[in-house]
């Protein structure tokens, strides 16, 4: 790959996306290419942030890191093939060539900056020689005076961490910095002078008071609610210096942000200087408390201050936001957000953090058009919406809720906003018509917008405002059919904020006690303080108890133990998963987590379902817990997402709740889930627990998938030994056994297909009954009988699986269901009419002293012929089997002479595979088979059934 951003720090998502495919990164091949880019930025980054903040490292591991960086940054420029590994007496080393010229990186944390020396002058440094050129790679914050002079006597060039990091978080490819320090012929160029080159400065457009002009324009305003708007400030420009936002630094100076830098406005004279001359920035800047300026270049965020450029974060899109959030830090909304309905997910909201490498990304769901931002209090964030808005909580959840919490939008593209109190949002807009602006006033709390001032003006171009009640600057531009040019002006509004900020109630946490700690999450490992000894282990992570510093909360710690990307999805995963159902007090939220998804911090559960199985036998107790985990689970499968991994160790008790926790697995709706085949190489989830077909496809897959494994937890609980994979673990015969079978079904088709379909089978099956489940069978016999009502069968069929021990109900309606009709019932889950099928052979053997008269055995064996011929016909082989061993066991036991000749006539018709399963059930059932010895010499009976008959005569 040639470069992956252009000069002015704007991303090639072609060139990267040829990287990312030659480099083997199948984990990103489910989103688009520009998600590709900015996915594989982010990542970077946080292994950049996860290497500067491990002080538990070795040096020599922390060595090996850093070269893996570094070799991952050279690969954006140079062919991997041709970056060669190098060990000098104080580290390893790279050597590689770009360009035609050959280049020796030494990488050494303990020196002052990044060399790069000229070995055609036959000299050495640091043992380095034989190259035409050589580099030495470093990692402090700035490069002493002495070590210049010496790297310029040797013809070399330096570079300190601040380069580094503007490579890592995205601004120029590393290699293009190394190259361009060489072609400037200096030994320590400043980040900002750098990436300028020898460009200067563009000149500064000017702006005059309006007040000065013979004929200023004409802006007609229309106000309301005690708003005043007055024009300040009148200018012209080419189209091409178009500016994308407004800051304001002080009382009276303006940051316009241009495609050239930042330009700073004097608000009362007009004069410009620039503050900031950096080609590809975009979108207002932020100022903060100590006056280092924030603004987006490209797709990374840069912090200027004390004229010393910094890269603060990266892998943001075109069409990122920057805020200032909690404690004045910068966040950045990135992705545009979708269209109502169309499924697309890309809406995030990040904490940069101080430096490269403390980002943390929080994936929003709000299926609307989102344009800006901006922080309310706390970790509220208002998210400004064509159509509707809405507000999120960070510290609960990153879902935006049901359409119905949305606030209506007052204007048509809400692309500048302002906070006018904690609850009070100023949004400004065009109008559509292409000569008009409209500005509004929303109170979130009642959902309720007023207009404040319409303006005759065509666009706008920035909107600030000054701290507490200071006024707000309306940055636009005049109505022109000319689009060459652009006519900006400054407008002063005043009176925007109608009454003081109002305090807002405090949230309802998901787990009360641990709101301070979400709140002030930011992803950094030392604010927690960890046992000595996890508290367990399970895959590839360990639980520690810890404790949150600034609080003193006690805390669950979990650290990923798996170095692998694979184990760095999962966790990704699972905290996604937590983040966004967080509000459900049935789901584990996730406190705090690692940029790099090395760690999370949960609350700390009292009890997993484990520890508590003996109590969970008491019918209240076990009722409790199998309606909290179905509520767990159905915000989650109402949105696609798919637990796959249900399991005793995964559900944890919190503050005298269950709640759902691991969600590493998860199946995410279609088009975020990972690429085909990715993860489904190998069966998905706990064997014995995870559903079939987890095994064959676990993409492809329902609710139904978890409806089984909380079937096979609840047999678990019942029977205390671990469940086998593909077997249902059925309790004994009562009020939960018809449960556990219908969820456990083989063929998800069979299931309850939802979490309500679920939880209606467990209220009808172990709530009270008013109605004895063999009376309930005759009515539902007579239904089917009588009226060849199918569904009725079905019914039947299912409250005969369910009550296998029920001696009355199998003799008095299940032997006497008429095969005919209820064929479709009978083939429609085999699987249930297989367990029928034995059940009613196991009543052969009476019910306490009650034994069947020759009638009923009469008719039993007649109904399991019938069925057994359907069986047969339909090649249904297991109830084929299951309906000859009943047959077998009845007339082994009664000896009834009635059905027997309909019994030969059957055997004598039968050839191929279905003669080969009942003579296999003949030989498991000797005494009923013995009773047809006359076949054995009999030539029209298939030979494999003669041969079975034979062998239980010698029995």
């Amino acid at each position: 790959m040639d470069a992956v951003l252009h000069s002015s720090g704007r991303v090639h998502p072609r060139r990267l996306g040829d990287f990312l495919r030659t480099e083997r990164h199948d984990h990103y091949g489910a989103q688009d290419e520009w998600g590709c880019v900015m996915q594989y930025a982010q990542d970077l980054l946080a292994r950049y942030g996860q290497w500067r903040g491990d002080e538990e490292l070795s040096d020599d591991v922390r060595a090996e890191q850093l070269t893996a960086i570094v070799t991952t940054l050279l690969q954006q420029s140079v062919p991997s093939g041709s970056i060669e590994r190098y060990d000098h007496a104080d580290g390893p080393g790279l050597i590689y060539q770009f360009e035609g010229c050959n280049y020796r990186l030494r990488l050494d944390e303990t020196a002052e900056g990044m060399y790069l020396g000229d070995t055609r002058k036959r000299r050495n440094f640091g043992g380095i020689s034989g190259s035409e050129w050589s580099s030495l790679v470093w990692t402090t914050e700035s490069v002493g005076e002495a070590l210049v002079a010496e790297i310029q006597a040797f013809g070399g060039a330096v570079l300190d961490r601040k380069h580094l990091e503007a490579a890592v978080a995205g601004m120029r490819p590393l290699a293009e910095l190394i190259r361009d320090h060489f072609s400037r012929r200096q030994a320590n160029l400043p980040l900002l002078a750098l990436l300028n080159g020898d460009d200067r400065p563009p000149e500064e457009w000017t702006m005059a008071p309006a007040a000065r002009l013979v004929s200023p324009p004409s802006v007609e305003t229309q106000t309301w609610q005690g708003v005043t708007a007055e024009l300040l400030l009148v200018g012209h420009l080419d189209s091409r210096d178009r500016p994308t936002g407004m800051a304001l630094l002080t009382d009276r100076t303006a940051l316009v942000t241009c495609p050239d830098g930042l330009l700073a406005v004097d608000t009362v004279l007009g004069r410009t200087h620039w503050h900031l001359p950096l080609p590809g920035c975009h979108g207002a800047s932020v100022v903060q408390e100590d006056k280092a300026v924030l603004v987006l270049c490209g797709s990374t965020l840069v912090r200027w201050h004390d004229r010393q450029l910094t890269a603060v974060a990266g892998g943001f899109d075109e069409g990122a936001v920057l805020l200032l959030g909690p404690e004045g830090e910068p966040w950045v909304l990135s992705g545009s957000g979708v269209t109502f309905g169309t499924g697309q997910r890309s809406l995030t909201l990040t904490r940069a953090g101080v430096q490269a490498g403390d980002q943390v990304s929080y994936p929003l769901t709000f299926e609307a058009s989102v344009r800006s931002a901006l922080w309310l209090d706390r970790r509220r964030f208002f998210l400004a919406a064509s159509g509707h808005s809405a507000v999120v909580d960070l510290a609960r959840t990153t879902d935006a809720g049901k359409r119905e919490d949305w606030i209506r939008t007052p204007v048509s593209y809400p692309g500048h906003t302002l906070r006018a109190g904690v609850d009070d949002v100023i949004s400004a807009s065009p109008d559509g018509s292409g000569i008009g602006v409209g500005v509004h006033r929303t109170d979130i709390t009642t959902r309720t917008s007023e207009p404040l001032l319409h303006a005759q003006l065509g666009d706008i171009l920035g909107l600030a405002q000054e701290p507490g009640r200071g006024p707000a600057f309306l940055l636009a531009a005049l109505p022109d059919n000319d689009h060459t040019r652009l006519r900006p002006v400054l407008m002063r509004i005043s009176g925007h904020r109608a009454s003081p900020p109002k305090a807002s109630a405090a949230p309802v946490g998901p787990a009360v006690g641990y709101e301070a700690v979400s709140e002030s999450a930011r992803g950094q490992r030392s604010d927690y303080r960890l046992d000595r000894l996890p508290l367990a282990r399970e895959g590839q992570a360990e639980v520690f108890r810890a404790e949150h510093k600034a609080t003193g909360t006690v805390v669950a710690f979990k650290r990923r133990t798996g170095r692998g990307e694979r184990d760095a999805r999962r966790m990704r995963r699972e905290v996604a998963a937590a983040l966004r159902f967080g509000t459900n007090p049935h789901v584990m939220p996730v406190l705090d987590f690692s940029p790099a998804h090395d760690w999370f911090v949960m609350p700390l559960a009292e009890a997993t379902v484990e520890d508590r199985r003996m109590e969970l036998h008491a019918p209240a107790q076990l009722h409790t817990l199998v309606c909290a985990l179905a509520a767990g689970l159905a915000d989650a499968h109402r949105n696609d997402w798919i637990h796959r991994d249900i399991k005793p160790s995964n559900i944890l008790l919190l503050e005298g709740r269950w709640t759902v926790a691991d969600w590493g697995i998860v199946r995410r709706p279609r088009g975020e889930t990972s690429t085909a085949g990715l993860l489904t190489r190998a069966g998905i989830g706990t064997e014995g627990f995870a559903a079939p077909e987890l095994s064959v496809d676990g993409h492809d897959i329902t609710p139904a998938s978890d409806v089984y494994s909380l079937g096979q937890l609840i047999g678990w609980i019942f029977a205390g030994t671990w469940p086998q994979a593909n077997v249902p673990l059925l309790p004994p015969p009562g009020p939960w056994y018809g449960v556990v079978r219908r969820a456990t079904q083989l063929d998800p088709a069979q299931r309850p297909q939802d979490i309500d379909a679920f939880l209606t089978l467990v209220e009808r099956e172990t709530g009270s009954q008013d109605e004895l489940a063999a009376i309930r069978a005759i009515r539902l016999l007579d239904d089917a009988n009588e009226r060849r009502d199918t569904a009725a069968a079905s019914q039947l069929l299912e409250l005969a699986a369910d009550q296998p021990n029920s001696y009355e109900l199998y003799l008095a309606a299940v032997a006497k269901l008429n095969v005919a009709d209820a064929e479709p019932a009978l083939l429609a889950n085999p699987q249930q009419t297989t367990t029928v099928l034995q059940a009613l052979a196991a009543h052969s053997v009476g019910d306490r002293g009650d034994w069947p008269t020759p009638e009923e055995a009469d008719q039993a064996i007649r109904w399991l012929l019938n069925v057994a011929g359907i069986a047969a016909q339909n090649e249904k082989w297991g109830m084929l089997d299951a309906a000859v061993r009943g047959i077998g066991d009845w007339d082994g036991r009664w000896d009834r002479w009635g059905p027997r000749n309909s019994i030969r006539d059957w055997l004598r018709a039968l050839t191929g595979q279905a003669a080969a399963v009942v003579a296999s059930a003949l030989r498991a059932q000797p005494h009923g088979a013995r009773h047809h010895h006359d076949l054995v010499d009999d030539r029209r009976v298939d030979m494999a059934i003669r041969s079975a008959v034979h062998a239980a005569l010698r029995t």
